[in-house]
This record gives structure tokens, C-alpha cells and sequence, in this order.
């Protein structure tokens, strides 16, 4: 059981740290034969209303992706994210500690981070983490700085369960995408007006790090990516990847959304089931 102060010790931990090493091993093995819920920006990520889902994981720790922090704050105690579909999150309720990765050429973005890290320049697609499956290679063990996955959840988030040792994740909106489709859904794909409002403010703004800063300080979501529509089924398919290294670590892997395109092999559940 860790109450709301872990993650707030964490942070002023990692703040005393003096390099990037330094900072990434205060988590070492510092949640040893745990399990962790890991929330990601799918729509299945509404299959619980954020009521229930906060009373089901006010006793674990919680990984969230991106938005899917500001569904539950009261819970989550990491907060992953990298420069894309960046926004800016209200801290007030609990204090997160914030992974952030970026690679070189990335555009501006304005949060708050415990720990930054370095990501490759996109170049060949080969070198993605999906289809390489160099999954050895890129443990915090082994280096700090994080691969392409593509996505924050193969980059950071299996990963950094590893290190801290945990015995057991369970995953909710890791839904993957859908195929042959340049949109990726998302729990939040909802018309908003004061978002349009804001984008259409927005445009007035000439250079583009001022324009970043305007949308930021306005709390709507920017630096929309790309997707190339076969990455979904790259994705899909390293998720078998993931589950069978996963259990070579000796980590339990499960998976609550319905209709995610996650490898079958993953197993099912709910989190009444696990926590």
C-alpha cells in the first residue's frame, strides 16, 4: 500500500540528484514485488468512470500516459510523457513524478519535468523499438538514454516498471489504435469549444515557440502528430513482444480494456479482479 506522500518524496529525491543517472536511480527497485496500474489514452480508458477508477487504485501505483492523468489525479504518481499531444496539467491535487522524453529536433514544450530523456532523431524506421526488438538493450540498467518505439508507454513505461522492481502491471486504455487509419482515438475525442476557441486564437501568433506558449498557457492539447497507419499494426504486434520479455523478467502482464488490438496471448481482466 503506498500512501500520497510517495510520490512527492520521489520528486524531492530526484531534485537533489545531480545528473541523469543519478535521478533515474532513485527509482531503482523502489516499489520491489508490487503491482502497477499503467493508464493510457485509449477509449477503453472510459470503460470506468473516474470515480470508481480512483477508489480501485488509491492503494497501488499508478503510471499515467499524457491525458490520461487529469482522468484521475488524486491517484497517479508518475505522470510519462513525450513532446507530442502535449498540454499543460494541474498539479493542485497531487504532485506526480514527471518522465519526459524528447529527441533533437522537437518543438517547444513548457511543463514541468523531474526527469528528461533523450530520445534518437526519427530517422529509418527499422530503427524503431517495434521492429528492431533490441528490447535487451534499452533496460534503465543499461542506459538512460530511451529508444523509439514508437510511443511513451515501449519507451518509458514497461520499462521503468521493470526497474523499480514491480512484480505485476496491469494496463487500462493501452488500446493500441485502430487500423488503416491516420487518427489515433483517444478517451478525451470529445468537440470542445474552448479548445477551437483557443486554436483558432492561436494562429494570429507568428513564430512558433510563442504560439506553443499560447496553447499551453491555455491548457489545450498541441504538437499533434503524424501517424503513419501501419504503426498500428507494428504496434500490435511488438505487444506479444513485450508480454513475452515481460514474463522472462518474471513480470505478470495483463490487460483490462476490451477490444484493444493487444496481442491474444495477453490475458484479459478487470481491475476488480487485481487490486
Amino acid at each position: 500500500m503506498f500512501d500520497k506522500g510517495y510520490s512527492a518524496d520521489l520528486v524531492t529525491r530526484i531534485a537533489a540528484a545531480d545528473d541523469i543517472t543519478a535521478k533515474t536511480q532513485v527509482l531503482k527497485n523502489s516499489a520491489k514485488g508490487e503491482t502497477c496500474v499503467i493508464l493510457a489514452c485509449g477509449p477503453s480508458l472510459r470503460e470506468y468512470e473516474s470515480d470508481r477508477l480512483a477508489e480501485l487504485c488509491k492503494d497501488t501505483v499508478v503510471f499515467a500516459v499524457k491525458q490520461a492523468f487529469a482522468y484521475v489525479p488524486e491517484v497517479c504518481d508518475f505522470l510519462l510523457l513525450n513532446t507530442w499531444n502535449y498540454q499543460k496539467y494541474d498539479f493542485s491535487i497531487r504532485r506526480p513524478v514527471v518522465l519526459y522524453e524528447r529527441a533533437p529536433k522537437d518543438p517547444p514544450v513548457f511543463g514541468e519535468h523531474d526527469i528528461i530523456f533523450d530520445l534518437p532523431q526519427p530517422t529509418d524506421l527499422s530503427q524503431q523499438l517495434a521492429r528492431s526488438k533490441r528490447y535487451d538493450d534499452y533496460t534503465f540498467e543499461t542506459s538512460a538514454a530511451r529508444p523509439w518505439g514508437p510511443g511513451v508507454l515501449y519507451e518509458i513505461g514497461f520499462y521503468l516498471a521493470h526497474f523499480m522492481g514491480f512484480k505485476s502491471i496491469v494496463t487500462l486504455g493501452w488500446d493500441v489504435g485502430a487500423k488503416n487509419t491516420s487518427v489515433m482515438p483517444h478517451f478525451y475525442d470529445r468537440p470542445s469549444p474552448q479548445r477551437t476557441r483557443t486554436l483558432a486564437q492561436s494562429r494570429r501568433i507568428r513564430t512558433f515557440p510563442a504560439r506553443n506558449q499560447f496553447l499551453h498557457d491555455g491548457g489545450v492539447l498541441y504538437n499533434k502528430p503524424r501517424i503513419i497507419p501501419e504503426e498500428v499494426d507494428i504496434c500490435a504486434a511488438a505487444s506479444g513482444d513485450w508480454f513475452d520479455w515481460l514474463t522472462a523478467q518474471g513480470i505478470d502482464l495483463k490487460i483490462v480494456s476490451q477490444g484493444a488490438m493487444v496481442d491474444e496471448r495477453i490475458p484479459r481482466t478487470r481491475l476488480e479482479y487485481e487490486l
